[in-house]
């Protein structure tokens, strides 16, 4: 059952004297869009929703603000990564039920007893962060040594996780035995088996099952191998620069650039809001590198025509890091 905290914001929209808002979610709570500006608009304020696909806190439409002339930005469905004095966060909250959290974390006690897996770390995204606390006591009750690590500043809670940053958990990473993430998709569960060099272990709350993802490192690191071989011998690079509010890495990208042009190789400044294979069609370039989400190149590079790699990749392309140096790309 998801908790839209809709008088919270009501409140808070009369507080700040609104009278017009932009009403931003994921792809996920569309179905509950006209609900939601129904419900806002009872304040007197003007409601408009931004329709372009959300990605999470990093996507503020900041710009249709100014369009607009909005007063107020509501962003539902994430925790905050940048903090303007103008956005409201709303993460939504997905509540379990306590029998179904029960029978999750004996079936997970039953997994790790068997691989003898004593010191664990635990972590989710903003959707469960509320049962982070009592997930550790009941780990704990059961004789499991449980860390919650902190986070970058780019992290709103302690044990959280974002699709591009998983330091809630590497913090850490030299205490434990295991990582251990609890909620629903494949998406975080991946982005952590890819950032820590542990066993990982996802609770899956909307089916009650315990998965092993230990393995998602090596299959990852097969297919990223594949890309820079093909890069290697690449003579032109489209280095690709997001303007969106938390992708935007333009100092990464002229770094990139440099060290391209550096060894002889062609490097230009490709900009655009979401990065998008279809948007490159007749470009006369050999490669793409990504400075935008880290997980492009991991969730969407099959989709790509030509290799797409990450900055850490372009380095092991022009030979200023080794093979064996290659690590998941994050964003902190």
């Amino acid at each position: 059952m998801l908790d839209l905290r809709l008088g919270e914001v009501k409140k808070e929209i009369r507080k700040r004297n609104a009278h017009t808002i932009i009403v931003q979610v994921p792809e996920g709570l569309k179905p509950r869009l006209t609900r939601i500006i129904s419900e806002l608009s009872k304040t007197g304020a003007e409601v408009f929703a931004a329709m372009d696909p959300c990605f999470g806190a990093c996507d503020l439409p900041l710009d249709k603000m100014n369009a607009l002339s909005a007063d107020l930005l509501v962003h539902f469905g994430h925790a905050p990564i940048h903090r303007p004095k103008n956005v409201i966060y709303v993460p939504v909250y997905d509540k379990i039920p306590k029998k179904n959290l029960n029978t999750l974390i004996t079936k997970a006690t039953a997994v790790l007893r068997e691989k003898k897996i004593d010191r664990i770390a635990l972590c989710t995204h903003s959707q469960f962060i509320y049962l982070l606390e009592s997930v550790q006591k009941k780990f704990e009750e059961k004789g499991f040594k449980v860390l919650i690590g902190e986070a970058s500043p780019r992290i709103a809670f302690k044990g959280q996780v974002l699709g591009c940053n998983y330091t809630a958990v590497t913090s850490v990473a030299y205490k434990i035995d295991a990582a251990i993430y609890i909620g629903e998709g494949h998406f975080h569960p991946l982005g952590l088996a890819l950032s820590v060099n542990k066993p990982v272990f996802f609770l899956d709350t909307s089916t009650q099952t315990v998965k092993d993802f230990s393995n998602e490192l090596d299959r990852y690191k097969r297919k990223r191998f594949a890309a820079i071989a093909l890069a290697k011998n690449c003579k032109n690079f489209g280095i690709l620069v997001s303007t969106k509010t938390g992708q935007r890495y333009k100092q990464v990208a002229l770094h990139c650039k440099k060290m391209l042009e550096e060894a002889g190789k062609n490097a230009f400044l490709l900009s655009m809001d979401l990065v998008k294979e279809d948007y490159m069609a007749g470009v006369n370039v050999d490669c793409f590198v990504n400075t935008a989400c880290t997980r492009i190149v991991g969730d969407d590079a099959q989709h790509w025509k030509k290799p797409i790699i990450n900055p850490l990749e372009v380095e092991i392309v022009i030979g200023k890091r080794e093979w064996e140096d290659f690590a998941f790309d994050v964003l902190y």
